[in-house]
Parts: structure tokens; C-alpha cells; sequence
């Protein structure tokens, strides 16, 4: 899963904030998963500032931070994504079968597209 922050393009333009290089759509399914399964996920930013992601309903397993492998994976609500960086994560998608978002808990980038929608099922 990919996030980014660019510029528009024209006058006037506003930064622009994505996941996957789309900006959220409350109609469009983003991501789908199978309910009762664990799946790896490499959240990787490639812009000029960090992202604290959150997810919805299931919590992040931080199993690699940038290059480094983390010793003891941690269960996390928010996960940190530094600016050009990756952070390897695992969700399992136990109890839960429905529809949520994935977003940046940095409301304004939020509030300019930086969600997407998952669903487990």
C-alpha cells in the first residue's frame, strides 16, 4: 500500500494526498481480504513527510521498520510510516467480516484523500 503527497498540477492547486495514488472515494472498494486470514502488508511513503496510518477495526503488527527487522513485533492502533520510508505490517482479519478505512491520522492530510477503503470477507 502506497501513500503520497504531491502537488497539483495549475494554479491554485492544492497538495494532493493518496493511498495507492488515489485520492478516497467513499463508493469505491480499495482493498479486500479474506475474513479469518492474516495477511503481510508493506506500507511504503514516498513523500517528503511521515504518515501515521490507521486502520479500522484490526490492529498492525509491525514486523520491519524501514530496513531494520523489529526484534519483538508490536501490536499497534497507529502505525508511523517516515517520510521515503516502509514499515512491514501484519493484520489479521479474525472476527471482523465488513467494510472499514485505512487513513492518515493527520485529519488534513485525511481530509485531502489519504483513506481507502477494506473490506473482510
Amino acid at each position: 500500500m502506497g501513500m503520497g503527497a504531491g502537488m497539483g498540477s495549475g494554479q491554485g492547486s492544492m497538495m494532493a494526498f493518496t493511498i495507492n495514488g488515489r485520492k478516497f472515494d467513499p463508493e469505491r472498494m480499495d482493498e479486500t481480504a479474506a475474513a479469518g486470514t492474516v495477511e503481510e502488508w508493506t506500507l511504503t511513503n514516498s513523500s517528503g513527510m511521515d504518515h501515521p496510518i490507521h486502520l479500522h477495526v484490526w490492529p498492525m503488527q509491525i514486523v520491519q521498520d524501514g530496513d531494520r527487522d523489529v526484534t519483538r513485533p508490536t501490536w499497534q492502533d497507529v502505525v508511523n510510516v517516515p517520510a521515503r520510508s516502509q514499515v512491514k505490517v501484519r493484520v489479521a482479519f479474525d472476527d471482523f467480516p465488513g467494510r472499514t478505512v485505512i487513513h492518515c491520522h493527520i485529519l488534513d492530510h485525511e481530509d485531502q484523500g489519504m483513506m481507502a477503503t477494506i473490506q473482510a470477507r
